[in-house]
């Protein structure tokens, strides 16, 4: 298996995630409220918060390993939305996701944490203005 299918693993697991959650919170706001807009506000809220915070390229975003605690402390809160919402099935499932996920984090975080300090200085860089040499110059011939 290759170096590079564990942390490749993980983020796939992790945007899989992402997307229960918007599920969730258009799950839950379509209980509570009974209209299909207030899914869509709830759906575009968490993606926005999502966005702004915990995406890889986010403005806001934690350092490690806090975006991954905060990133997994919110797919627990989705999973308990399914289970408040009475879909016990989806949250047990979406459950064991997280936890795979969780166990994926901790094993490959060496190469994770690399990828997001490597994030990072590239947002800094495109905050600065700054632009990479690429071709020859780059390499230094």
């Amino acid at each position: 298996m290759p170096a590079s299918t564990g942390p490749a693993l993980s983020a796939v697991l992790m945007f899989l995630l992402e997307l229960g959650l918007l599920g969730a919170a258009g799950f839950w706001a379509l209980t509570v409220f009974a209209s299909p807009w207030a899914a869509v506000v709830a759906v575009v809220v968490v993606a926005a918060v999502w966005g702004l915070v915990l995406s890889p390229k986010a403005p806001a975003r934690p350092r490690w390993p806090w975006h991954a605690v905060a990133g997994h402390a919110l797919f627990l809160i989705g999973a308990v939305v399914l289970f408040v919402v009475g879909q016990p099935l989806l949250g047990g499932i979406y459950l064991a996701l997280i936890a795979v996920s969780m166990v994926l984090t901790v094993l490959y975080r060496g190469r994770l944490e690399q990828e997001s300090h490597q994030a990072r200085e590239e947002r800094i860089e495109a905050a600065d203005g700054a632009v990479r040499p690429t071709g020859r110059r780059a390499a230094g011939r």
